[in-house]
């Protein structure tokens, strides 16, 4: 039984503070919640306990896009894309069939660029490694409450 649309790549929009990211070919990010277990008596874990939470992503945009955020980030008077102050990147699933989903990665900032291009390549890609130093709102459901 087919039970509608469901999210595919041409329902992401992805957003930065300079608008709507256009020449993306992709987005990936996560977070984590350190989890130890703790032992005491015996070989079994009596409890556990929780550490720092982390997040980050990684955006794949091809270089007429990143040529734009270079342009964009010495506009606001930054010299590099390191240099721009943290952002936002909000990335929305939406299609005819299924409810908007929205999630907020909070005070990005970019710390590793990567280019590769070879023989037989059609576009070039710039891949952008980001911190997400505010934590990532899932949907309006924070990724650790003691942000």
């Amino acid at each position: 039984m087919v039970n509608g649309k469901r999210y595919g790549w041409e329902d992401v929009t992805i957003a930065l503070p300079h608008g709507i990211l256009i020449d993306v070919a992709g987005i990936d990010y996560e977070d984590e919640k350190e989890v130890k277990e703790i032992y005491g008596k015996g070989s079994m874990p009596n409890g556990y306990g929780s550490g720092n939470y982390k997040a980050s992503g990684k955006l794949t945009i091809l270089r007429e896009e990143f040529e734009q955020l270079l342009r964009d980030a010495r506009a606001a008077g930054a010299k590099t894309l390191y240099g721009i102050p943290p952002f936002e990147i909000t990335v929305s699933y939406s299609n005819e069939d299924q409810p908007v989903i929205t999630d907020i990665l909070h005070q990005c900032k970019f710390k590793k660029t990567g280019r590769s291009s070879k023989q037989g390549d059609e576009k070039a890609e710039v891949e952008l490694e980001f911190l997400i130093l505010g934590g990532i709102e899932w949907n309006g459901t924070p990724g650790d409450t003691n942000i």
